[in-house]
C-alpha cells in the first residue's frame, strides 16, 4: 500500500537527495551551486522555503557532463535513479536524481519520464556579452520549452476552461514534431558556447536572459547553511536572486506561497522508516 505524503517528508527525501549529489561532486571536484527558490530558501529561512517542494541546482557544462559519467555511483547509493537528456531517458535539457521509492502525479503533465520525486540539476553554459544575441537565443530555447511542456501538457486538466479545450486541438497540432529534435535543438543553441571562452554563464532553458551571471564572481567558492548541512551556492548570490526575484527577502502574498501542483505517495513500509 502506499501513503500520500506530507511537505515535511517530502522535503526530507529531497534532502537525502541533495546530500547524495553533494558528496559526489565533493569526492570528484566538482563544481555546484543551489539555485532558484532553493537558493533563495537558503538565504532567508537557512534551509527549504517553508511552502517550497523541489530542490534546484545548477552545475557548469564540464562538471554536469562529468557528473553523467558517475550514474552508476548515483544509483548505488540508495533506491534512487540518475536520469538526463544526455542518456536519453529523461524529456527535458537537464538531469535529475530520483527516488524510486515514490510515485507522484502531476496534475497537469503527463511525462512518462517524471514518474518519482526528484532533484533538478541543470548545466550552466557559456552566454555572449551581447544583450541581443543573448535575447534571441532565449527566445528560441524558451520557445522549445514551451513546445515541450505542450507535448507533455495532461488532458482534461488546465486551470481555465479556455485551456482545458484547447489542448487537445494543440497536442495534435504538435504531434508532427518529434520531442527528440526540440531537445536536440536546445543542445545545440546551449552549447555553442563554453565557459572558458567567455565573461557570463547560465541556464538556458529557465526563466530567461536575468538568469546570466557574470562568471568569476558566480563561481567565486562560497558556502550557506541549508538545513543540516552546507551547501555551495554562487558568490554573487545576492546579485543572482535580485534578477530572479528582485527584493527576495519580503515574504510573498499568503495566496502565492504555493508547492507544485502534484500528489506524492510512498510505499508504507519505506513512510514508517521516514517517521522514525
Amino acid at each position: 500500500m502506499k501513503q500520500k505524503l506530507e511537505l515535511k517528508q517530502v522535503q526530507r527525501l529531497e534532502l537525502d537527495m541533495l546530500k547524495i549529489l553533494v558528496r559526489i561532486c565533493e569526492k570528484h571536484g566538482l563544481r555546484y551551486f543551489l539555485a532558484g527558490g532553493t537558493l533563495l530558501g537558503a538565504v532567508r529561512h537557512h534551509g527549504f522555503i517553508p511552502w517550497d517542494d523541489d530542490i534546484d541546482v545548477l552545475m557548469p557544462r564540464k562538471d554536469y557532463d562529468y557528473l553523467i559519467k558517475c550514474r552508476d555511483e548515483i544509483e548505488s547509493s540508495g533506491p534512487y535513479k540518475f536520469s538526463a537528456y544526455e542518456l536519453g531517458n529523461l524529456n527535458f535539457p537537464s538531469a535529475k536524481i530520483y527516488d524510486l521509492r515514490t510515485t507522484i502525479r502531476k496534475q497537469y503533465d503527463d511525462d512518462d519520464t517524471e514518474q518519482n520525486l526528484w532533484i533538478d540539476i541543470f548545466p550552466m553554459d557559456g552566454m555572449p556579452d551581447d544583450e541581443k544575441e543573448l535575447a534571441r537565443i532565449y527566445r528560441k530555447t524558451l520557445a522549445d520549452k514551451r513546445l515541450l511542456r505542450l507535448k507533455e501538457a495532461r488532458l482534461g486538466e488546465g486551470k481555465t476552461a479556455l485551456r482545458r479545450n484547447i489542448k487537445p486541438l494543440l497536442k495534435m497540432m504538435l504531434l508532427p514534431i518529434n520531442k527528440d529534435m526540440i531537445l536536440a535543438h536546445i543542445a545545440k543553441l546551449s552549447r555553442r558556447l563554453s565557459e572558458d571562452e567567455c565573461n557570463y554563464i547560465g541556464y538556458y532553458c529557465g526563466y530567461g536572459p536575468c538568469e546570466r551571471m557574470p562568471k568569476l564572481p558566480f563561481l567565486k567558492e562560497t558556502y550557506m547553511q541549508f538545513e543540516d548541512m552546507q551547501a555551495r551556492v554562487p558568490g554573487c548570490w545576492d546579485y543572482y536572486l535580485r534578477r530572479l526575484y528582485g527584493d527576495y527577502m519580503t515574504l510573498p502574498p499568503e495566496d502565492k506561497r504555493v508547492t507544485h501542483d502534484m500528489d506524492i505517495w510512498i510505499e508504507t513500509d519505506e513512510a514508517h522508516k521516514e517517521q522514525e
